[in-house]
């Protein structure tokens, strides 16, 4: 029997070398730079099948797209960059390159972007496996939409921003929005110092944490199953409280808030002449608000 387990032993050793040379062997080096004067573009399109995004600030008047990774399709460049007028669309579909295309064993690559500050007025990411990580970016619309892999954002500014999600985590830091809504479907969502005038968060399954909250406009966060906790950064002194909790423990530690009804389920009050609002609602979780 011991003689047989190695004979399988060395079957499984040989069939992922094949394996790996196969993909190897198939696979060549994918390198694509481009500059373009910021003026010259109004708005970016990203459509990702599957590499990593990365959005950076840009240190001089143009904008830099630099693409590296791996080209497996012989037939198909991986990575095509367009423009139409004043539109850049960065285009990275699927690769078929042979038996041993389905295997990956390594990152297939990555897309960085370098935007100079509020010049270009909108951009879209729509992402369908592969990480996006948006550090130091000012512009006015930005539009995420993505089907799977992690969202990271710090130092961002936007008027405007709108995010689809359907797995893997949020993280924002250290930025601000005028308007940011939010949609998930089964992800955490963690807002670190971020400030914005309407700020609307769901996540129909998964916690949703927010750190260094500033007392400004209107906060609304909503989970279908999941805990909340929301942590300000200094104590309100002019804010209206609205928290609905169908199924868990509820916690609400602000001082000076007078309150109109306070059950296991609800608590509604008001902090100073309540201008500001924060509206917090799960079906079934707990609510921790401080």
């Amino acid at each position: 029997m011991k003689t047989n387990k190695w004979i399988w032993i060395s079957m499984a050793v040989v069939l992922v070398g094949i394996l790996v040379v196969g993909l190897q062997g198939g696979a060549q080096d994918f390198e694509l730079t481009e500059d373009i004067p910021a003026n010259e573009i109004q708005s970016i399109e990203m459509n990702n099948d599957s590499w990593d995004l990365v959005v950076k600030e840009s240190t001089d008047n143009q904008v830099h797209i630099d693409i590296e990774g791996y080209q497996t399709d012989k037939q198909k460049a991986p990575v095509v960059v367009t423009r139409n007028s004043n539109n850049l669309v960065i285009q990275q579909d699927k690769q078929i390159g042979g038996a041993f295309s389905a295997f990956s064993f390594h990152k297939e690559g990555t897309i960085t972007v370098l935007i100079p500050k509020n010049t270009v007025e909108r951009v879209r990411m729509v992402n369908n496996d592969g990480d996006i990580n948006i550090r130091t970016l000012a512009t006015h619309n930005l539009i995420v939409e993505n089907k799977a892999g992690s969202v990271k954002f710090n130092q961002v500014e936007a008027d405007s921003g709108d995010l689809n999600l359907i797995e893997g985590d949020l993280n924002v830091k250290d930025s601000s929005f005028d308007r940011i809504d939010v949609a998930a479907r089964g992800n955490d969502l963690y807002f670190k110092n971020v400030t914005s005038s309407v700020m609307n968060l769901y996540s129909k399954s998964g916690e949703i944490v927010l750190g260094g909250v500033a007392e400004k406009g209107e906060m609304r966060v909503e989970t279908s199953t999941g805990d909340i906790q929301v942590g300000y950064q200094t104590e309100p002194s002019n804010l209206k409280v609205a928290v609905e909790n169908a199924k868990g423990d509820t916690t609400v530690h602000l001082k000076n808030l007078l309150t109109t009804k306070n059950t296991d389920k609800n608590v509604d009050g008001t902090i100073g002449d309540g201008e500001n609002l924060l509206q917090v609602k799960t079906k079934s979780g707990s609510i921790n608000i401080k």
